[in-house]
Order: C-alpha cells, then structure tokens, then sequence
C-alpha cells in the first residue's frame, strides 16, 4: 500500500495551535490512551466492515491508527494523514512497533490532503477543528475524501464548560489570555456545538451527535490539562506582548497551587463525537 499525495505548503498561520514540541507530543500519548474507550465507543458505532479503506486527518503521533487498523483487519488498509515531521516519525515507529502492516502514514495538510477524492470508507478526525483556523475546509476536505456511502466521523472539543470549582482568578486570567490569543490566530475554541452544522454543511446526511464530558480527579493526568495549554504557547504569548513572564509565571504557579488542592474540582471541555454519512448517488 502507498499513497503519495501531491506537495502542500504549511503556512504559519495554518500551524497547529498548539505546536509540536516534544512535550505536546508526549501530551498527545497520554491523551490517546485517556480518550481511547471513548474512541472505541464512537468507532462501533460506524460497525466498519473488513476491508474497508479508514484514514485518520491529523493523526499526531499515535491517533486511532490502531483501532482503526483493528477494525478494517488485514485486508483493509488505514491512512495516517499528519503535517509535522516530528509526530510524522513518531506515528511511523507507533506503527512499526505495533506491526500495523496495514497501516502507513503520509505527510499532508488535513486541508487540502491531495489525495485521491472519494477514496476511504471511513474519515476520522479528533481534536483537529479546534486547533486550526479555518476548521469548515477540513469538514470540506473529510466530505471529499470518503466514498458515496462512506463515514465521516469527528471528536471536537468545546470549551464553555471547562472550568474549576472553587473559582480561580488565575483560571479567568489565564483563559482570557487563552480566548484573546486564539480569537486572533483564528481558532475557534467552541467549534464542538458547530461540528454538526458543519458536516451537514458539506453534505453529510444521517448526522449523530453524543455529549462526553468529564471531571479530572486529583492525580488525573488531564487535571492539568489548561496549563499544559498555556505552557505550549506561552512562549507566543510573551513574545505577542498578551501577558509578562513574570505576571505569566505568577499566574501559572498560582493556578498550579490551586489545581494541586484535592479540594478543588476540575470539569473537562464538553467534547462533541459527530459522524455522518456522505449521501449515496
């Protein structure tokens, strides 16, 4: 199996928000062993035949690459599509290691993937949208890229219900910061509630929806997740004049402080699993 898509430029400002450092990429691990039962969950839900040709837009190191490869079997072929030549090599080991042989992975924009149209039974993506300004051309390019007939299948953060109890004022700080920083870059940080309308928008028929939402208890690795955001950009942010690093680093330790009391109550994005069928001809 070998795809090879056309070449595609990576601009800047279509960079993922939250970069590709060494330390997003061993967030991004935890997170897929974190997010996989609700994962496997949403990917039942599609009853995927033996077979079938899957791709994963924006795969990151790992992304659903296994599961999908599980579910297609060996005589069905999964697509790894990732831009970061970091996480690129990382998903090529995860594979290997794993002996996906059914698996490979491509370096390409989620936007504007350049391959085959109509091509996949199932397209995946989780936690793409809400990265990326311009979300609506990956939906686009997702309704391109699956046959008539075929899946296509998003898991999107939302941000309004990610908060702490007690209330921080770092919390408030630090998330202006964070809403202020993406309003600008062109990230939309409530795209879970518009992932829906965005797929019927481009076609799909037959769209579900299903809530997950969560609290992070003491000693939960995503009890923390907030500021692992802020330290992925907080290079940016100073640099960008948002915040000073010494106010920046008084509000982290504060919040840290706080995050660290067992007391405090910490509730997850609502997340949004959506998937669709592209309509039949």
């Amino acid at each position: 199996m070998s795809i090879s898509p056309l070449n595609s430029k990576t601009t800047e400002s279509d960079a993922y928000l939250l970069g590709c450092s060494q330390v997003e990429e061993e967030r991004l691990s935890k997170q897929v062993q974190e997010l996989a039962g609700e994962a496997r969950w949403l990917l039942d839900q599609l009853r995927i035949r033996k077979g079938a040709r899957a791709i994963d837009l924006g795969c990151g190191p790992r992304g659903v690459l296994d599961l999908l490869s599980e579910r297609v079997g060996p005589e069905g072929t999964v697509v790894g599509l990732e831009q970061s030549e970091n996480f690129i090599a990382s998903a090529r080991k995860f594979v290997a290691d794993r002996q996906l042989a059914n698996v490979e992975i491509v370096q390409g924009d989620a936007k504007v993937s350049n391959l085959p149209r109509e091509s996949f039974d199932v397209v995946f993506t989780r936690l793409v949208l809400v990265n990326v300004p311009e979300p609506e051309t990956v939906v686009e390019e997702m309704l391109a890229l699956a046959r008539p007939g075929g899946f296509v299948v998003s898991h999107e953060a939302d941000y309004l219900p990610h908060f702490c109890d007690p209330p921080s004022p770092a919390w408030d700080r630090l998330f202006d910061i964070l809403r202020a920083y993406c309003r600008v870059s062109g990230i939309d940080l409530f795209v879970g509630r518009k992932t829906h309308r965005m797929l019927r928008d481009a076609g799909a028929v037959d769209v579900q929806v299903n809530p997950v939402i969560h609290v992070y208890t003491p000693g939960h690795n995503r009890r923390t997740i907030f500021l692992d955001f802020i330290r992925n950009i907080r290079n940016r942010v100073v640099k960008e004049g948002w915040i000073g690093e010494g106010e920046l680093t008084d509000l982290m330790d504060e919040l840290q402080r706080h995050l660290d009391d067992p007391r405090t109550l910490v509730v997850s994005h609502l997340f949004f699993q959506v998937w669709g069928r592209k309509p039949e001809r």
